[in-house]
């Protein structure tokens, strides 16, 4: 899927499906990837990985975004989220609103992948 400066890709990994962004992370962005949640839901996936490793920048709407969909696979699905490639800045600003008690933060997928799948 894609918007103007922003696109994702999935993928599955056994029980684990994972997005992977790219590019400036706004309002719209933050919809595409709680839409591809939202999808992967009656599929029966519970466990995610939001691969930010592409996104150097995620805008405050985008942030907003970000904490609704994390608060729809945690709170409401009863799901499991992790994180992964945050620069220096991202991890800041997911650690101040909450999103890193939310979901766990690695350095690479596969490490959130197992981390997940073990779960």
């Amino acid at each position: 899927m894609t918007a103007p400066g922003f696109t994702y890709s999935t993928q599955i990994k056994g029980d684990v499906f994972i997005i992977r962004a790219q590019g400036y992370l706004d309002e719209k962005g933050g919809t595409m990837v709680r839409q591809a949640v939202e999808t992967a839901f009656p599929k029966g996936f519970q466990k995610f990985v939001l691969n930010l490793v592409d996104t150097p920048v995620i805008n405050s709407m985008g942030v907003a975004q970000i904490l609704e969909t994390a608060e729809l696979v945690i709170d409401q699905r009863q799901g499991n989220l992790a994180f992964v490639g945050l620069n220096e800045l991202t991890n800041g600003v997911f650690k101040m609103v909450g999103l890193l008690k939310m979901g766990k933060s690695f350095a690479l997928e596969e490490e959130a992948i197992h981390f997940l799948s073990a779960s």
